[in-house]
Protein backbone atom coordinates (compact mmCIF):
# COMPACT_ATOMS: atom_id res chain seq x y z
CA UNK A 1 0.00 0.00 0.00
CA UNK A 2 2.87 2.37 0.82
CA UNK A 3 4.49 1.84 -2.55
CA UNK A 4 1.15 2.49 -4.27
CA UNK A 5 0.68 5.76 -2.37
CA UNK A 6 4.23 6.77 -3.22
CA UNK A 7 3.60 6.10 -6.90
CA UNK A 8 0.40 8.17 -6.81
CA UNK A 9 2.21 11.02 -5.08
CA UNK A 10 4.99 11.00 -7.66
CA UNK A 11 2.46 10.96 -10.49
CA UNK A 12 0.63 14.02 -9.16
CA UNK A 13 3.68 15.98 -8.03
CA UNK A 14 4.38 19.06 -10.19
CA UNK A 15 7.31 18.70 -12.54
CA UNK A 16 9.93 21.38 -12.15
CA UNK A 17 10.62 23.17 -15.41
CA UNK A 18 13.62 25.33 -16.13
CA UNK A 19 12.43 28.77 -17.20
CA UNK A 20 14.48 30.79 -19.63
CA UNK A 21 15.87 33.94 -18.03
CA UNK A 22 14.23 37.12 -19.24
CA UNK A 23 16.66 39.10 -21.38
CA UNK A 24 16.40 42.75 -20.47
CA UNK A 25 16.91 45.22 -23.32
CA UNK A 26 19.88 47.57 -23.14
CA UNK A 27 19.14 50.94 -21.54
CA UNK A 28 18.28 53.83 -23.84
CA UNK A 29 20.67 56.70 -24.28
CA UNK A 30 20.07 60.43 -24.36
CA UNK A 31 21.86 62.89 -26.59
CA UNK A 32 21.84 66.64 -25.94
CA UNK A 33 21.97 68.70 -29.11
CA UNK A 34 20.64 72.05 -30.29
CA UNK A 35 19.42 72.91 -26.80
CA UNK A 36 17.34 69.78 -26.23
CA UNK A 37 17.72 66.14 -25.28
CA UNK A 38 16.66 63.26 -27.51
CA UNK A 39 16.44 59.77 -26.05
CA UNK A 40 16.21 56.30 -27.54
CA UNK A 41 18.50 53.80 -29.22
CA UNK A 42 21.20 53.97 -31.90
CA UNK A 43 21.08 57.77 -31.69
CA UNK A 44 22.75 59.74 -34.45
CA UNK A 45 23.32 63.45 -34.83
CA UNK A 46 24.26 65.93 -37.53
CA UNK A 47 24.98 69.59 -37.12
CA UNK A 48 21.28 70.41 -37.18
CA UNK A 49 19.36 67.22 -36.36
CA UNK A 50 19.40 64.47 -33.75
CA UNK A 51 17.19 61.39 -33.75
CA UNK A 52 16.98 57.98 -32.10
CA UNK A 53 15.25 54.69 -32.77
CA UNK A 54 12.35 53.85 -30.47
CA UNK A 55 13.46 50.27 -29.76
CA UNK A 56 16.84 48.53 -29.40
CA UNK A 57 16.01 46.67 -32.62
CA UNK A 58 15.86 49.85 -34.67
CA UNK A 59 18.52 51.67 -36.65
CA UNK A 60 19.52 55.23 -37.39
CA UNK A 61 21.58 56.35 -40.37
CA UNK A 62 22.86 59.72 -41.51
CA UNK A 63 21.95 60.06 -45.18
CA UNK A 64 21.29 63.06 -47.45
CA UNK A 65 22.25 65.40 -44.63
CA UNK A 66 19.60 64.09 -42.23
CA UNK A 67 19.13 61.43 -39.59
CA UNK A 68 16.79 58.64 -40.63
CA UNK A 69 15.57 56.20 -37.97
CA UNK A 70 13.45 53.09 -38.45
CA UNK A 71 12.09 50.39 -36.16
CA UNK A 72 10.97 46.96 -37.37
CA UNK A 73 7.38 45.90 -36.65
CA UNK A 74 6.72 43.67 -33.65
CA UNK A 75 6.22 40.59 -35.81
CA UNK A 76 9.78 40.92 -37.14
CA UNK A 77 11.14 41.44 -33.63
CA UNK A 78 9.35 38.42 -32.19
CA UNK A 79 10.27 36.14 -35.10
CA UNK A 80 13.86 36.90 -36.16
CA UNK A 81 15.17 35.02 -39.20
CA UNK A 82 17.86 32.37 -39.09
CA UNK A 83 19.81 34.41 -41.64
CA UNK A 84 21.90 37.46 -40.82
CA UNK A 85 19.33 39.87 -42.30
CA UNK A 86 19.29 43.17 -40.42
CA UNK A 87 17.53 46.48 -40.98
CA UNK A 88 19.30 49.05 -43.12
CA UNK A 89 18.74 52.39 -44.79
CA UNK A 90 19.62 53.22 -48.38
CA UNK A 91 19.49 56.38 -50.45
CA UNK A 92 18.87 57.04 -54.12
CA UNK A 93 18.55 60.46 -55.73
CA UNK A 94 17.75 62.13 -52.45
CA UNK A 95 15.13 59.56 -51.39
CA UNK A 96 15.76 57.39 -48.34
CA UNK A 97 14.11 54.08 -47.47
CA UNK A 98 14.70 51.87 -44.44
CA UNK A 99 13.85 48.25 -43.74
CA UNK A 100 15.08 44.85 -44.85
CA UNK A 101 16.51 43.70 -48.19
CA UNK A 102 16.63 47.25 -49.52
CA UNK A 103 16.93 47.59 -53.28
CA UNK A 104 17.94 50.46 -55.54
CA UNK A 105 16.69 50.56 -59.11
CA UNK A 106 16.38 53.25 -61.74
CA UNK A 107 16.54 56.07 -59.19
CA UNK A 108 14.09 54.37 -56.82
CA UNK A 109 14.81 52.80 -53.46
CA UNK A 110 12.51 50.49 -51.51
CA UNK A 111 12.73 48.00 -48.65
CA UNK A 112 10.74 45.23 -47.05
CA UNK A 113 9.17 45.83 -43.64
CA UNK A 114 10.11 42.30 -42.53
CA UNK A 115 13.03 39.98 -43.32
CA UNK A 116 10.61 37.58 -45.03
CA UNK A 117 9.57 39.85 -47.89
CA UNK A 118 10.67 40.10 -51.49
CA UNK A 119 11.50 42.97 -53.83
CA UNK A 120 11.40 42.79 -57.60
CA UNK A 121 11.41 45.03 -60.66
CA UNK A 122 9.29 45.16 -63.77
CA UNK A 123 9.03 47.85 -66.47
CA UNK A 124 11.21 50.31 -64.56
CA UNK A 125 9.12 49.89 -61.40
CA UNK A 126 10.44 48.61 -58.08
CA UNK A 127 7.96 46.72 -55.89
CA UNK A 128 8.45 45.26 -52.40
CA UNK A 129 5.97 42.86 -50.79
CA UNK A 130 5.78 41.23 -47.34
CA UNK A 131 3.71 38.29 -46.12
CA UNK A 132 0.88 39.22 -43.73
CA UNK A 133 1.81 39.28 -40.05
CA UNK A 134 -0.35 36.20 -39.39
CA UNK A 135 1.81 34.17 -41.78
CA UNK A 136 5.01 35.14 -39.97
CA UNK A 137 3.40 34.40 -36.59
CA UNK A 138 2.47 30.95 -37.87
CA UNK A 139 5.73 29.97 -39.54
CA UNK A 140 8.30 32.10 -37.71
CA UNK A 141 11.82 31.70 -39.08
CA UNK A 142 10.51 28.97 -41.42
CA UNK A 143 8.22 31.40 -43.28
CA UNK A 144 8.16 30.24 -46.92
CA UNK A 145 9.73 32.71 -49.33
CA UNK A 146 7.21 34.52 -51.54
CA UNK A 147 7.94 35.29 -55.17
CA UNK A 148 7.01 37.90 -57.73
CA UNK A 149 5.68 37.10 -61.17
CA UNK A 150 5.22 39.50 -64.06
CA UNK A 151 3.14 39.47 -67.20
CA UNK A 152 3.66 42.31 -69.63
CA UNK A 153 3.47 45.48 -67.49
CA UNK A 154 1.67 43.78 -64.60
CA UNK A 155 3.40 42.25 -61.59
CA UNK A 156 2.17 40.66 -58.37
CA UNK A 157 3.93 39.06 -55.41
CA UNK A 158 2.87 36.35 -53.00
CA UNK A 159 2.29 32.61 -53.22
CA UNK A 160 1.02 30.23 -55.89
CA UNK A 161 1.03 33.03 -58.45
CA UNK A 162 -0.75 32.56 -61.75
CA UNK A 163 -0.52 34.71 -64.86
CA UNK A 164 -2.13 35.36 -68.19
CA UNK A 165 -0.33 37.36 -70.85
CA UNK A 166 -1.31 40.65 -69.23
CA UNK A 167 -2.39 39.96 -65.63
CA UNK A 168 -0.98 38.28 -62.51
CA UNK A 169 -2.64 37.30 -59.25
CA UNK A 170 -1.19 35.59 -56.17
CA UNK A 171 -2.37 34.17 -52.88
CA UNK A 172 -1.38 36.12 -49.77
CA UNK A 173 -0.44 33.08 -47.68
CA UNK A 174 1.55 29.87 -48.25
CA UNK A 175 -1.64 27.89 -47.57
CA UNK A 176 -3.56 29.85 -50.19
CA UNK A 177 -4.30 28.73 -53.71
CA UNK A 178 -4.85 30.43 -57.04
CA UNK A 179 -6.58 28.90 -60.05
CA UNK A 180 -6.72 30.14 -63.59
CA UNK A 181 -9.62 28.71 -65.56
CA UNK A 182 -10.72 30.10 -68.91
CA UNK A 183 -8.62 33.22 -68.31
CA UNK A 184 -10.41 33.88 -65.00
CA UNK A 185 -8.57 34.02 -61.67
CA UNK A 186 -9.78 32.50 -58.44
CA UNK A 187 -7.57 32.98 -55.38
CA UNK A 188 -8.41 31.87 -51.85
CA UNK A 189 -6.55 32.18 -48.54
CA UNK A 190 -7.79 30.20 -45.53
CA UNK A 191 -7.93 32.27 -42.33
CA UNK A 192 -5.22 31.81 -39.74
CA UNK A 193 -6.50 30.13 -36.57
CA UNK A 194 -3.21 30.56 -34.73
CA UNK A 195 -3.10 32.49 -31.47
CA UNK A 196 0.31 33.75 -30.35
CA UNK A 197 1.18 34.35 -26.73
CA UNK A 198 4.61 35.95 -26.75
CA UNK A 199 6.95 36.36 -23.84
CA UNK A 200 10.04 38.57 -23.97
CA UNK A 201 11.50 39.01 -27.46
CA UNK A 202 14.98 37.74 -28.33
CA UNK A 203 17.89 40.14 -27.78
CA UNK A 204 18.75 42.60 -30.57
CA UNK A 205 21.59 41.75 -32.92
CA UNK A 206 23.42 45.06 -32.66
Amino acid sequence: MLSLLSALWLATAPVATSEQPVVRPPPPQCVFSQGRSVCGYQCKTTGTQTACARTPYGICEVLVGGVHCWDPPLVAIQHPPTTSAKPECKESRGQVACGYNCRQFNGEVACNRTPYGVCSTNFNKLTCWDPPDAVIHQYGAETPAPRCLNASEDMACGYDCKATRTEVQCANTPDGVCRLDNQRFTCFDPPSLLHCDHSAPPPPRH
